[in-house]
């Protein structure tokens, strides 16, 4: 959903390229891995995005659950999903 992406984009810059960098790439010396590529540490589909951005992963991101809602959580996550190539 284009509409969705777009609300991601905004939640994305807001939330997530400080770390993750405007264009995706990541901050490795932060722990904040390339999110533009087709490589996922832990699964690139849309639910498995949800639950990391939801709860976090071995306490390098934090958990984005109690700062953003769940409809924000699933637009950043359809947003980082077709950085990566996602389909």
């Amino acid at each position: 959903d284009p509409d969705q992406v777009a609300a991601g984009g905004e939640v994305y810059l807001n939330e997530c390229s400080s770390c993750h960098m405007e264009d995706g790439t990541g901050e490795r010396e932060l722990g904040a891995p390339n999110l533009a590529d087709a490589v996922w540490l832990y699964g690139g589909d849309y639910d498995t995005l949800v639950q990391t951005i939801t709860y976090s992963r071995y306490g390098v991101m934090p958990p984005w659950q109690p700062r953003l809602t769940e409809a924000e959580i699933r637009a950043v996550s359809a947003y980082v999903h077709q950085l990566g190539g996602g389909e």
